[in-house]
């Protein structure tokens, strides 16, 4: 069963209506210096249960719980407990059919709040969340969600996102997904789990070498490529279905596939004509097009959010580099000039930066992860240690995810667009090659 959001009560914001308008053509939003600075504060108070308390038990707490870490770790928010505020002078808050009653008026702070009630019947919890910013005495948005009691971590999942959308316009990325492959002996499979690490589950189970996933927009399907038939060629997984479909196959290696952001191309890098180029085909397997004939190694392309440049790895200059070129394959630029090792560039879903992987120099050999703008200029470095390595962007450009061999075994990680809260995702797996997916509903209808 899906989750059903039942909208009953939005008092219209400046900020809802910037979110309609967020939207822009060149689909390019600008940043603070450091991802701390803008943060909202907010106060998410211990839901409390509603009716028999003893037959909704630990839900109210646990679901409460699981929403203030999904939005302590989204990066909008700086989360503040209930003990370091000041009292507000009432706290009586009631609810009369399917809207919220209350006598509470604010004192000390002016951070948002938000309070819910969770009840359990035979076939559904419902939970119902409210939003309250001092300070008006009202609250200005509530909201209720439907689940099954065992989809608790699902639902925590879209109400954090609800409660973001409602206070900042941002979608968030908390109904996506993480795709991952690990090595298990001498084969690896394709993996995926949640945007925070829960749920992780392996979708190939093959005596054979997977890798390089990519998602659809629509979060149902992965373009990879495997070994499954002797040589590296580009598959399709149907990730309800477990289908895999072959989609580019050749004599020589096909690989790294990229989807672009509307889903209806699917650039990749192949050696069929000798050295590796890239290519560009249509979803529907049609329009096949060489868009790089440079004679060297061209290779691990992204696709701009608008669809009309693509950003890769290329050798051309003697050493790979990062470059960029329009959609045709004309209209090349050098990106990149610092490092000895440049490499797996990947665009930002806002449009304003490019993540990539470095190697600085040969006296320093492990790669970071460092972010650029599409037009050029300071490099900044977002990780340090032991290698960093396959970064990939969240789908709202907040958060990064890479490979770390820093433990001795490869795991996966995360960190904030500007370097900072880095969090380990993988344990106990020798996971690499993450690749985040869309934010779109957990569960199927």
């Amino acid at each position: 069963m899906s989750l059903s959001l039942i909208r009953v009560h939005v008092l219209s914001t400046v900020l809802l209506l910037l979110a309609t308008a967020g939207a822009a053509f060149c689909q390019i939003t600008l940043r603070t210096e450091t991802a701390s600075v803008g943060r909202l504060d907010l106060v998410v108070y211990p839901f409390t249960p509603e009716g028999d308390a003893a037959f909704v038990g630990e839900l109210p707490t646990q679901l409460s719980d699981l929403v203030k870490g999904d939005l302590s770790y989204s990066g909008f928010f700086n989360i503040i407990n209930p003990s370091d505020l000041p009292p507000d002078t009432t706290i009586q808050v009631r609810k009369v059919g399917a809207t919220f009653d209350t006598l509470r008026t604010f004192s000390g702070s002016s951070a948002a709040r938000v309070r819910g009630t969770v009840s359990t019947g035979w076939e559904k919890s419902v939970a119902s969340i409210a939003i309250f910013q001092p300070p008006l005495r009202d609250p200005i948005h509530v909201s209720e969600f439907s689940f099954q009691a065992d989809k608790a971590r699902d639902a925590a999942h879209e109400i954090a996102a609800w409660i973001t959308r409602m206070l900042t316009g941002e979608e968030g990325a908390f109904q996506s997904r993480i795709a991952f492959v690990v090595k298990t002996g001498q084969n690896k499979d394709l993996w995926i789990m949640d945007w925070d690490g829960a749920n992780a589950r392996s979708l190939t189970r093959d005596q054979t070498l997977n890798l390089s996933p990519s998602w659809t927009p629509d979060g149902k399907s992965l373009y990879f490529t495997s070994f499954r038939n002797g040589d590296a060629d580009i598959y399709r997984y149907t990730v309800e279905s477990g289908k895999v479909t072959p989609f580019v196959k050749t004599p020589r290696t096909d690989s790294a596939p990229c989807v672009s952001a509307d889903g209806e191309w699917v650039a990749y890098a192949s050696s069929e004509s000798g050295n590796f180029e890239i290519y560009r085909i249509h979803q529907d397997g049609s329009q096949k097009t060489q868009l790089t004939f440079s004679g060297r190694d061209d290779t691990s392309p992204s696709w701009s959010p608008t669809g009309r440049e693509v950003v890769f790895t290329s050798d051309r200059g003697g050493s790979p580099q990062i470059y960029i070129m329009d959609f045709d394959g004309i209209n090349v630029r050098r990106l990149t000039y610092d490092g000895v090792y440049n490499e797996t560039a990947r665009w930002s879903p806002r449009g304003d930066l490019i993540a990539f992987c470095s190697r600085e120099s040969n006296q320093f050999p492990k790669f970071q992860v460092f972010t650029v703008q599409p037009g050029g200029g300071r490099e900044r470095r977002l990780t340090d240690g032991g290698n960093k390595f396959d970064c990939s962007w969240s789908p709202d450009g907040m958060k990064i995810v890479y490979t770390s061999s820093e433990n001795g075994k490869t795991s996966i990680w995360t960190c904030n667009w500007d370097g900072s809260n880095h969090r380990q995702l993988t344990f106990g797996l020798e996971a690499s090659q993450p690749q985040w997916g869309p934010a779109v509903p957990l569960v199927s209808p």
